[in-house]
Formats: structure tokens, C-alpha cells, sequence
């Protein structure tokens, strides 16, 4: 049971219900509605971030996943482990990435897990590493990343704290991997 009610279908404003409607259903969305003004906001920045930005789907996803793990969030894990699978990571990839292992990832993969790790539980990634995944990636990239990070760190402090629920049936399970690749 969540911490804070998800709002009723009487209870929401007629925004928040047409944007909804738009929207997958997914928990978290619907415990968005809560703060009708944030919900727009929210979910725009998490779309831009899923699919317009200019990042690697793959080191996005790496990066998703050891957030979750630093904030302990199983439903964005959950949600994110089945992104990985429509994009076409291995599971051995998707486990390093969840269960704390970068050994196991490749060097690309591993220095964007480190960077997100650093982000997620100390605020910011250390000067050196941040320069590294700058020269791998470039500004642009580089600061998609800082945001995906900031913004799945939140996520997950917003889902722990409000107590959202795992769907019975994840939104996630029957993606079409073309709309998380920017193919």
C-alpha cells in the first residue's frame, strides 16, 4: 500500500486525467497526479530522457540501474531491467549493472556505472572521472547523463518515499525497443 494515496479517477484534475491518458500506466505517473502541476513538468523531462537525447541507450540504461541500486529502488529497477531487455542487453550485463558488479560490464559501460554510482550517492561524480566520461562522450552526452542521473536519483527518492507500487503486470514487459533506441 502506497505511503500517500494515489489520487481517485473523481479526484484528479481534468489535466492531469488527459495528460494520463497519454501517458503509460505506471504508478509512479499516477502518484504524479497528486501534485497536478509537476506531473507535465515530470514526465516531459523523463520522456526527453528516454527518448530524444543523443546518449547511448545502453550506457543510459547502465547508468538508470546503478542509480536504482544506489537509491534501492526496485521498481525502478524492475521497470528498467525490462527496458534493458527491449534494447538488447545481455542479462549477465543487466545483473553487473543492477547487483553492483562493473567488473563484469565492459570499460565504456563501467566508467558510466561509476560515474552514476558517484552521482547517486555523493551528490556529484569526482573532477577526474567527470573529465574521462567528458572526453568519452562529449559535452552534450556528458550532461544528458549528469540529467538522467539527477533525474532517476529523484525518481527513486520520490518511489521510496511515497511508497508507489510495483504494477502486477509491468508497463515495461511489451516495449517496442524502437521507442527506446531513437531507431
Amino acid at each position: 500500500m502506497p505511503r500517500i494515496p494515489y489520487p481517485t479517477e473523481d479526484e484528479l484534475e481534468p489535466e492531469a486525467r488527459e495528460r494520463m491518458a497519454n501517458l503509460p500506466p505506471l504508478n509512479l505517473i499516477r502518484m504524479f497526479a497528486n501534485a497536478p502541476t509537476a506531473l507535465g513538468p515530470l514526465t516531459d523531462l523523463g520522456q526527453a530522457i528516454l527518448l530524444q537525447s543523443e546518449l547511448d541507450p545502453r550506457l543510459r540504461e547502465v547508468a538508470i540501474l546503478a542509480v536504482a541500486r544506489a537509491c534501492d529502488s526496485e521498481y525502478e529497477r524492475l521497470q528498467h531491467e525490462n527496458i534493458c531487455r527491449a534494447i538488447g542487453m545481455n542479462e549477465e550485463e543487466i545483473r553487473a549493472a543492477a547487483d553492483q558488479n562493473p567488473e563484469a560490464l565492459d570499460e565504456e559501460a563501467r566508467l558510466i556505472w561509476t560515474f552514476a554510482d558517484q552521482i547517486a550517492t555523493s551528490v556529484r561524480a569526482d573532477e577526474e572521472l567527470t573529465a574521462r566520461v567528458l572526453e568519452k562522450l562529449g559535452r552534450r552526452q556528458t550532461t544528458e547523463l549528469v540529467i538522467a542521473c539527477a533525474f532517476y536519483s529523484a525518481m527513486g527518492r520520490i518511489i521510496e518515499t511515497t511508497g508507489v507500487e510495483l504494477e502486477e503486470t509491468l508497463p515495461t514487459e511489451n516495449i517496442d525497443p524502437d521507442e527506446y533506441t531513437g531507431d
